[in-house]
């Protein structure tokens, strides 16, 4: 029963590792924001809705995942 659960643990685990890929995404996305406003400050409105839709969609992987992991957590 104690290596059931320890089995448990590294694959919850190991199903959260992506959250890691979601967080570098995100300053990635961020930084090459920054970027380009730096380089074209007339279009840092319609730069910062492109650079929140990729975070949205980030952010919605990153949900996903741990709807996943929960459900595995259970089986």
């Amino acid at each position: 029963m104690l290596f059931v659960k320890a089995a448990k643990v590294l694959a919850i685990s190991i199903a959260f590792l992506p959250i890691t890929g979601c967080a570098i995404g995100t300053g990635i996305i961020f930084g090459s924001l920054l970027r380009a406003i730096a380089y074209s400050p007339e279009q840092e409105d319609v730069m910062f809705n492109y650079a929140v839709l990729g975070f949205a969609f980030i952010e919605t992987f990153s949900f996903m995942l741990f709807g996943a992991a929960g459900v595995a957590a259970f089986f």
